[in-house]
């Protein structure tokens, strides 16, 4: 069984740590979310034995319902950040991180998985799609913070992040045509797919659009007519975000895509003196959910499965993840927008894997695929390398980015770069 006091104990103690240490752990080429996994690991059955989630919980559905709550407040997180003219000035990029770069992720790392694990073809395209989607936390916790904003133009920062937000749910496509292609006749592919597909966008859609209106109307109606008092007014976007993913879920939808919706609906053009407050309190609850997520994950982590089932090709697969899932293509692809090399660089490299791969990982279990278990321990190892590979890499590559183009500003001021990005 799982002892409550242990839980709360460690949670407690996580956030204790984390809270108090965060720019110090930021500092020395750490992250909050690597701590996190690494104290899952040693509460888990691999080390200290204090906890055992699985043997309560099946994998699947510990790792899927924490992860799709850690995932909706982190992207409604994203869009509470973003101002109009973040999605005007990104347009051009967006549009090739999203309509060019996902497709390009899914097939070089689903080449990777069939060249290097040997997995057969379809299989290996699931594996591909569950590793698609850059994690809105993590990439949000790399371009964030006092010295990302001194020295990384906002553009490069909210690029990389409004990426994130909206990849998670568009890559439930991916993850659906991979899925059904391991499992289902070809010639029943194409019309599943596309009747499962669009399902799930079009309610995310149309469901995050209405209740992101609605909810953003009651929260200014509150302001307006003093409804609620000052402790409790802050917590209305996570009121949302956990209400559209709800409700998008129950209807058949994404819940993920349509918390992303509704948070650019419900933050645009929300005043100042209502965001500022909304969005400190937010941040916190998000915080807290993708603290969890990584601790539940350390614990379930199958390490004594990397080297029996995957044998040297699982770390090479996992740097294969870490290197050549992104920059090869998304430098290139970058370069047409006008993105500037060190820019094009600096955001080919930052696409990391985390909150989203596991929600998705834990999602592909619902398939009856072949090597399930051998996709599930590649894919955890790949997550734990990437999240090991970034926190260890961000504080450098900032750094460097500021060498090469040598702008910065105070601290406290956030970098704004005129013209094209260098």
């Amino acid at each position: 069984m799982i002892h409550a006091d242990r839980v709360l104990v460690l949670v407690g103690l996580a956030l204790v740590v984390l809270g108090l240490s965060s720019r110090l752990v930021k500092r020395h080429s750490l992250s909050p979310v690597l701590l996190a996994l690494g104290a899952g690991v040693a509460v888990g059955p691999h080390a200290l034995d204090l906890l055992d989630p699985e043997a309560v919980v099946p994998r699947a559905d510990l790792l899927e319902q924490l992860a799709r709550v850690a995932l909706a407040l982190s992207v409604f997180d994203i869009a509470l950040r973003t101002d109009p003219r973040d999605l005007w000035d990104n347009r051009w990029r967006l549009a090739v991180l999203l309509g060019a770069l996902m497709p390009a992720m899914w097939l070089l790392t689903g080449l990777g998985a069939a060249l290097v694990l040997g997995l057969p073809v379809a299989v290996a395209a699931v594996l591909g799609a569950v590793l698609t989607p850059t994690d809105p936390a993590v990439a949000s916790a790399l371009v964030t913070g006092v010295t990302p904003n001194r020295l990384l133009p906002r553009r490069v920062r909210m690029s990389l992040q409004l990426e994130a937000g909206a990849n998670d749910g568009l890559a439930l496509p991916f993850v659906l045509l991979a899925g059904l292609l391991a499992t289902r006749p070809g010639d029943e592919v194409a019309g599943a797919w596309a009747a499962e597909a669009g399902r799930e966008l079009g309610i995310a859609l149309v469901v995050g659009a209405v209740l992101g209106l609605l909810m953003r109307w009651l929260t200014d109606l509150a302001g307006v007519e003093r409804l609620a008092e000052e402790d409790w007014f802050p917590l209305a976007s996570t009121g949302v975000s956990l209400t559209v993913l709800g409700a998008a879920h129950l209807l058949g939808g994404s819940g993920i895509l349509a918390a992303f919706v509704a948070g650019l609906l419900f933050s645009e053009g929300l005043p100042d003196e209502l965001r500022r407050p909304i969005h400190t309190v937010h941040r916190s609850v998000a915080k807290v959910a993708l603290t969890v997520v990584f601790l539940a994950f350390g614990t379930v982590l199958p390490i004594d499965a990397w080297w029996p089932l995957l044998g040297a090709g699982g770390v090479v697969f996992a740097v294969w993840a870490l290197v050549l899932r992104r920059l090869p293509a998304a430098y290139p692809l970058l370069r047409l927008t006008s993105t500037g090399p060190v820019s094009a660089a600096f955001m080919g490299w930052s696409g990391p894997l985390g909150v989203a791969a596991i929600y998705y990982l834990a999602f592909i279990e619902r398939y009856d695929i072949e090597h399930a278990e051998r996709v599930f321990v590649a894919g955890s190892l790949a997550i734990a390398v990437s999240v090991l590979g970034q926190a260890l890499t961000s504080t450098h590559v900032v750094h460097a980015y500021r060498r090469i183009v040598g702008e910065e500003v105070p601290e406290g001021e956030s970098l704004e770069v005129e013209g094209p990005l260098p």
